[in-house]
């Protein structure tokens, strides 16, 4: 039986509705869309976002999987805390992208101390008994940017001194989850179609900022293709109309003699020769003729440029590189690696970081209670290829720092201290420095000396 059988197959008691209590409710709102064959109604909710958007475009199926394919491929690790104020001063690196500077990886190194065995390392390796930790995160960041929420349920034990603890991560459907509330409090959460409540502190929720206070809209995130609506309407309708055209398109154009009217057999015999006519072929009658198109090719309709229009606009809701998508009119990017370098660091790690943040609030002071230390996750981005260049650049820069010792250098690369060697642990300072004492170099220091010469 699988996870989410436990909410679905249950019956539970149902307890009469608390008149004080309101459930904060994302309506199917209504938007029109008017063209030549009248209007269409586009639903505008979650279900909607995953059936139109994620599961009905290309473009926005391609932008979600490379950002989460990119995030999976990041491991999270657990460490123990070594000092508060140089752990704020390594937060910062994060929070301003800047993760990959010699800096910021000294900073780690000096404020956390990997934790080698503990049961939240397995939880990060395997969060539940169907998927691993890669998976996972696909899920909960896919979620996220299609629906602009994400909802992770954490198990723990009904009985035992483990009763507080989290001891199992699993992701919750969010187009199917409603939060009810006291006006702008959270009481609890349950499942459309199935009413077990879930406590709101077994609920790590993960959204997007939502201005919207109507009818408590502001407690669920708002979904990008919120904002995105009408390019991803506009995008389908060109995906649709262009395989419209192809599939239907049958004779190019006709010939016909202007001269004569044509009787009903005749008439009849040019609509058999027109539904069987092939694609791009020309009707050919004898007389004095003139030529008459059918329809418009995809290119008079402006159908190519405005896919690429809105491809753009689709990757820019996302902040996403549109030249990883094959738009080679953006010249914003030297090369494609420029590119993926952009996507690791504006769209990759702010959602890395905001996920670490929240487990970190959510998932670690129950074990860090108990055991008496203080626990942090974070992720190691230094595993990306396209990071690569980036390293060399950080070796280059630790190289001329000599103020750090060789094991700094090794963890800040991720090769380990050295426990062996005592010499790993010594400052080497360039022969070329000296003590400025010991040079014959005299400074006057009195502020009153004249100096005039120097002018």
């Amino acid at each position: 039986m699988g996870f989410l059988d436990l909410f679905f197959t249950t019956t539970p008691t149902i307890k009469p509705a608390d008149p004080f209590k309101q459930k904060a409710y994302n309506p199917a709102a209504m938007y029109p869309i008017l063209g030549n064959t009248g209007i269409n109604w586009l639903n505008d909710n979650s279900q909607a976002y995953i059936t139109n958007g994620y599961a009905g475009n290309p473009v926005i199926y391609s932008i979600i999987k490379q950002i989460t394919d990119k995030m999976s491929a990041v491991p999270f690790y657990l460490y123990e805390i070594q000092g508060t104020k140089k752990l704020k001063r390594y937060k910062s690196f994060t929070l301003n992208k800047n993760l990959m500077s010699a800096e910021a990886l000294i900073a780690k190194d000096q404020s956390l101390k990997e934790v080698d065995s503990h049961k939240i390392i397995d939880l990060l390796d395997q969060p539940n008994e169907y998927q691993q930790w890669s998976e996972f995160v696909k899920n909960v960041i896919g979620y996220k940017l299609i629906t602009g929420n994400s909802y992770i349920y954490g198990s723990k034990p009904e009985i035992g001194i483990n009763i507080d603890k989290i001891i199992g991560l699993s992701v919750l459907p969010a187009q199917l989850m409603n939060i009810v509330a006291t006006g702008n409090i959270v009481e609890y959460y349950n499942l459309s179609g199935n009413n077990q409540r879930l406590e709101k502190d077994s609920i790590l929720h993960l959204k997007y900022w939502n201005p919207d206070f109507n009818n408590s809209l502001h407690l669920y995130g708002q979904s990008p293709l919120k904002a995105a609506q009408k390019v991803m309407q506009l995008s389908n309708t060109a995906y649709e109309t262009q395989a419209s055209i192809i599939q239907n398109k049958g004779a190019y154009g006709m010939l016909f003699d202007k001269s004569q009217s044509l009787d009903d057999t005749q008439m009849q015999q040019l609509k058999d020769r027109f539904m069987n006519a092939t694609a791009n072929e020309l009707m050919m009658v004898s007389a004095d003729l003139q030529f008459t198109q059918f329809g418009q090719t995809a290119e008079d309709m402006q159908i190519v440029e405005s896919m690429g229009m809105n491809l753009r606009d689709l990757c820019n809701i996302y902040s996403f590189p549109s030249l990883l998508l094959g738009d080679d009119t953006q010249k914003t990017y030297s090369n494609y690696e420029q590119a993926e370098k952009s996507l690791i660091y504006n769209v990759v790690v702010p959602e890395l970081t905001t996920l670490r943040d929240s487990l970190n609030k959510w998932l670690c002071p129950a074990y860090s209670k108990a055991d008496g230390k203080n626990y942090f996750i974070d992720f190691d981005i230094t595993v990306l290829p396209q990071l690569a260049a980036d390293m060399d650049k950080v070796v280059a820069q630790l190289e001329k720092m000599w103020w750090t010792t060789p094991n700094e250098k090794r963890l800040a690369t991720n090769y380990g201290e050295d426990t062996k060697n005592p010499l790993m642990n010594e400052y080497f300072i360039p022969q070329n420095l000296v003590p400025l004492s010991d040079t014959s170099i005299s400074l006057n220091t009195d502020p009153n000396q004249d100096l005039s010469d120097y002018q």
